[in-house]
This record gives structure tokens, C-alpha cells and sequence, in this order.
């Protein structure tokens, strides 16, 4: 049976051909190739033309791959193999044809896999290359941003103290909600960023949920009305008054959701739901909802609204809101979802867990009274601060406010003598300085021999706002530290509770 098999093998592989040593057919099978005897072997084929040069005197055997004898390379592919005798030439061929045919797919197919890992590879870097840009040009672009609009906010309500018209007024209305809403902007340009880099933290604390949905009532109800909107607020009476978790960025998700549904919904209602899923131990499970009667979104645009800086071809917004409440939710541990139908509105929500205390916490009550308090006796400020326009609009809040003398300083390396030849009861410090930072500058002050200048209260101003760059100025000795653009009342209470 072996030797069977084998007979049948040699039928369809191997072809054997004896030539004289010039190149003359003396014995042949028909196994591959047609060949009469007496016949010259390079008319055969032209591989086998001069075949006597190729082996030389000293060589006995000649082996050649992948000779492809017949018209293409799936007709025949073959091994040849020649070996040099006395009086003549025994030539082998073995047919490797389909040997040759799967080795050329699988290279093939290696290489096309190789082909197509680079351009994935390219592609992903060409991806972080553009996120890295787009990242950095947010961060500095809204950097820069800052400092004009601190000046418009501290200007602006230096205006508001001082006699207007009634026209004037409503002007400075105008002005306010604008430099609201552009500060809005710039912290949601800002917090696509963090959020793309991974460095926005969640700072859980506890808060009054009654009154967080208390102030969105009263912010969304009044925005609805000059749209002539409705808007209302149902919540499930079985939720704890108070709750843990990020009320900021819980804030920063709603206000988001019901910018977008009052922003485009032209006649109807919007309406925020919050509804109790679970309540377990301290922990409840709740879902929240905003729906309105607007344009609604098409099943093939439902993934693209939730991308940075899509807008859909509407010409409102910058096309943050949404991309950010994902963002959000994902830190949250949650998804957002949607439902929605052209031309009859959308329906967003999701479900989130926050922690609740088991006793009802002590919420201090803001003084009021105290905030307005003057000292009889003014306090000293070194106000360390390059940008002129800064300078004045935070030179003219302090002094407006009747508690402080104000020196000022703008450049770094001028503060150390100014501290040692005057007394400071506190110093407002830019982080961006010429010639020395303001957080080295504060390191060197820290580190002085003398307690009444190494402890001197520092609040550090500055146009970045990533916490570990936040967290990195206070480990540098800064107090407090402010991010621009801040409001004027924000920085005297921040000064009045150092100084105490």
C-alpha cells in the first residue's frame, strides 16, 4: 500500500530528466513537462538553455526554488534540481505549486497585517498628536483668557456701586450675564481638558439637595420665561434632604442639560425629574431626567452630540455642554442616554449613586452681617501683580472696600525687599511673575529667619486651575490660592479669614 502510494506521488511531484552534457534528452518520464528524447532541453524551456554552464567543473549538483515552468505561477511552480554525472546530467523537478501558492498568501496576508497594524498604529498617534494639541491650545488659550476677564468682572462691579442712569443699568445687565456666560464658557473649555488628560478630581462633600434644586428652579424657571417656556422641577418626596457627593459637577451636568433643552426647544415645556431608584443603607440610587419639546436629534446624529465642539450645523453654543456631561458621568461612575424623536423633543437622563449621612449635619450660616464689617484700623496689602489692568481693577475693589492699604509691586525680584523694608499683614500674589514665579517667591519667604515675615498670610492668584498645579502652589506656602477670574467678594472673605 506504501509503495502504492508513493508511485502515486512521484506521478504527480516529481518529474526525472537524463540530458547528455550537452543538453540532449537521452531519458525522460511525462510526469510535468511533454518531453521527446533526442531533444534539446533548452528548447523546452529557457530556464534549461546553456545548461551545461551551470554547474562548473567542480560542482556536482545545482539546486534552484521556485522556477515557475508553466504559463502563470499557479499553472507550475517547481524545485529543480540538477546533478553533474560522468556522461551526462540527471535534472529533478518537483512540483511545489500549491506549496508556493500558500506561501505567497500567507506572506501576503502577514504582510497586508503588518500593513494595516502601522497605519493603525499611525493613525492612534496622529489621534493623541492632535488630542495632545487640542489639549494644550485649551489650556493656554484659556489661560490667557483670564486675566481680561477678571478685569471685566472686578470693573463691572465696580461700576454697579457707583450712580447710573436707568439706561446704563441695563446696559451693565447686559454686560454681567455676558461676562457670566463667557466665564461658564472658559470653565467648560477648561474642564474638556482636564477631563482628556484625566486630571479632573471628584471632591465629594455633604449639601442640602432641597436647596440645590431650589436654586435650578429659580435659575431655569426664570431663562424659561423669556423664552415663553415652562419649566418644572417634580422629585420624589422619599430622597434624604441632604446628600454626599460633588455638588459642582453634579451642578455643572444639570445646568448643561437644561441650557441645551431651553436653548433649543422653541414653544412647550422642559422638565427636570429626579426620581429614587433604590434607597440602601447610606446609599441611595437616583435617576435623573431632562425632557423637552424641541427640534429633537436624528437616529445617525444620536452618538455625534456628545463630541467635543459639535453643534449638529446649529449655530448656538460651542458645542461643549454635552461632551462634558459625558465626561462627568464617566468620573461619576455613570452613562448618560438618550431618547429622541425630530421635531417632538428629547428625553436625557441617568442614574446616579451619592452617599447619605444617617444624621443630619450642621450647616454653618453665613454671617452676613460679618461679611460687611469694616476694621476701624486698616490692613496693609502687598499686591504682587505684573499685569496693569490687573492691577487696577483688584487696586480699585480693595480699596473700595475701605479695609486696606495697597502697595504694589510687578516684578518678582523687587518683592523680598519691599516685604523686609515694609510690614505686610498679607501679600496677593501672581503665580506668573518675571524673573521668579510667584510660588518660588513664596518659598523663599516661608524659609526666612524671621516670623514676622516668613508668616505672613500669601493668597496666590493665578490664570491656571488644574489641581495638582493648584495643590502644588499651596505645598509651596501659599495660603489660599484663586483662580481667575474670581469675584471680588470671593477675594475679601478669602483675606478677612486670614487674617483673623
Amino acid at each position: 500500500m506504501l509503495n502504492k502510494f508513493k508511485e502515486e506521488f512521484k506521478k504527480h511531484k516529481l518529474q526525472f530528466i537524463s540530458t547528455d552534457l550537452n543538453g540532449i534528452v537521452l531519458e525522460t518520464d511525462q510526469t510535468l513537462l511533454p518531453i521527446e528524447k533526442n531533444v534539446d532541453i533548452g528548447t523546452i524551456h529557457p530556464f534549461f538553455f546553456n545548461l551545461s554552464e551551470v554547474l562548473n567543473i567542480e560542482q556536482e549538483k545545482a539546486v534552484f526554488h521556485c522556477i515557475q515552468l508553466g504559463e502563470t505561477v499557479e499553472e507550475l511552480t517547481v524545485d529543480i534540481e540538477i546533478y553533474r554525472k560522468e556522461d551526462h546530467f540527471l535534472i529533478v523537478i518537483e512540483n511545489l505549486t500549491e506549496h508556493y501558492l500558500n506561501y505567497q498568501s500567507l506572506a501576503q496576508s502577514r504582510n497586508e497585517t503588518s500593513i494595516d497594524s502601522e497605519l493603525v498604529l499611525l493613525k492612534n498617534l496622529e489621534l493623541q498628536e492632535r488630542e495632545r494639541f487640542k489639549n494644550e491650545f485649551i489650556q493656554n488659550f484659556s489661560h490667557e483668557l483670564r486675566n481680561p476677564l477678571t478685569n471685566i468682572i472686578a470693573l463691572t462691579n465696580i461700576l454697579q456701586r457707583s450712580r447710573l442712569t436707568e439706561e446704563q443699568e441695563g446696559i451693565l445687565d447686559v454686560l454681567k450675564n455676558a461676562t457670566s456666560d463667557l466665564k461658564l464658557m472658559l470653565e467648560d473649555i477648561l474642564s474638556i481638558a482636564m477631563i482628556a488628560k484625566g486630571k479632573l478630581a471628584l471632591n465629594p462633600s455633604v449639601f442640602n439637595f432641597e436647596q440645590f434644586l431650589e436654586f435650578l428652579r429659580l435659575t431655569y424657571t426664570a431663562r424659561a420665561k423669556e423664552k415663553g417656556l415652562d419649566f418644572s422641577i417634580s422629585t420624589d418626596s422619599a430622597i434624604p434632604n441632604y446628600l454626599e457627593g460633588d455638588r459642582l459637577r453634579l451642578l455643572q451636568v444639570l445646568t448643561n442639560l437644561c441650557d441645551n433643552a431651553i436653548k433649543y426647544t422653541e414653544k412647550g415645556n422642559v422638565k427636570l425629574q429626579v426620581k429614587l431608584n433604590q434607597k440602601r443603607a447610606n446609599t441611595v440610587s437616583l435617576r435623573f431626567s431632562v425632557q423637552d419639546t424641541g427640534l429633537g436629534i436624528s437616529t445617525e446624529n444620536l452618538d455625534r452630540i456628545f463630541e467635543s465642539f459639535e453643534q449638529l450645523g446649529r449655530t448656538e453654543g460651542a458645542g461643549l455642554g454635552l461632551a462634558i456631561v459625558k465626561g462627568l458621568l464617566q468620573l461619576m461612575g455613570s452613562t448618560i442616554a438618550i431618547e429622541s424623536t425630530v421635531e417632538e423633543g428629547s428625553h436625557f437622563y441617568f442614574d446616579l449613586k451619592l452617599n447619605f449621612p444617617l444624621h443630619v449635619p450642621e450647616i454653618p450660616n453665613i454671617d452676613n452681617a460679618r461679611l460687611k464689617t469694616v476694621r476701624k484700623e486698616k490692613y496693609s496689602v502687598l499686591l504682587v501683580e505684573d499685569n496693569e489692568q490687573v492691577q487696577t481693577s483688584l487696586f480699585k475693589s480693595l480699596i473700595e472696600s475701605g479695609e486696606f492699604f495697597i502697595d504694589v509691586v510687578s516684578d518678582g525680584a523687587l518683592v523680598m525687599q519691599e516685604i523686609i523694608d515694609s510690614g505686610y499683614d498679607i501679600i496677593l500674589m501672581d503665580v506668573n511673575l518675571p524673573n521668579i514665579k510667584g510660588d518660588q517667591l513664596t518659598k523663599v519667604i516661608r524659609s526666612f529667619p524671621f516670623k514676622n515675615i516668613k508668616n505672613i498670610p500669601i493668597v496666590g492668584i493665578t490664570a491656571n486651575s488644574f489641581e495638582e498645579q493648584l495643590r502644588a502652589y499651596k505645598k509651596a506656602g501659599m495660603n489660599a490660592v484663586l483662580t481667575k477670574p474670581f469675584d471680588e467678594l470671593e477675594l475679601i472673605k478669602t483675606m478677612r479669614r486670614l487674617l483673623k
